[in-house]
């Protein structure tokens, strides 16, 4: 399979264009492979994939560059920067630092400012429960529930 230029941002856009044509010819693929559950259907194994963004506002690149993928694609995007309750354009009140840091391990510096990076991992952590319940409700809309 041959490595397509991608028009929008980086080297790792066009991973991430790779690898979803890639699974998407793999499965398309297994209707062709008289060991798989999906030999001789019309379509081969149903591919599903969906993307997100970073988990706070201040990567845009990244998350600019994987909306362009969602969009290209027409696969669903979890927009955990877009509903995690805060934003890199507005500080805390009392600590005058972006939000991202009170709910981050460590930091990473974007365009000179530093913001949190990895979110506090475990069950306990506001954080964590906060994605889970986006990525929860987005998959529940979009995927088929077997009760």
């Amino acid at each position: 399979m041959i490595l397509q230029y991608v028009p929008f941002c980086t080297e790792h856009t066009a991973a991430y264009d790779y690898v979803i044509k890639r699974y998407l010819t793999e499965c398309y693929e297994l209707r062709n492979d008289t060991t798989s559950k999906y030999y001789n259907t019309p379509y081969g194994k149903p591919a599903i994939i969906v993307l997100c963004t970073h988990w706070h506002d201040c990567r845009t690149v990244y998350n600019e560059s994987i909306r362009k993928l969602a969009a290209k694609w027409g696969v669903p995007l979890i927009e955990f920067d877009k509903y995690i309750g805060f934003s890199k354009n507005v500080l805390h009140p009392v600590t005058g630092k972006p939000f991202s840091q009170l709910y981050s391990t460590d930091i990473q510096v974007t365009e000179g400012i530093a913001y949190g990076h990895h979110p506090i991992r475990g069950e306990q952590s506001y954080m964590q429960q906060r994605m889970a319940t986006i990525f929860v409700d987005l998959l529940t809309r979009i995927l088929p529930i077997k009760y």
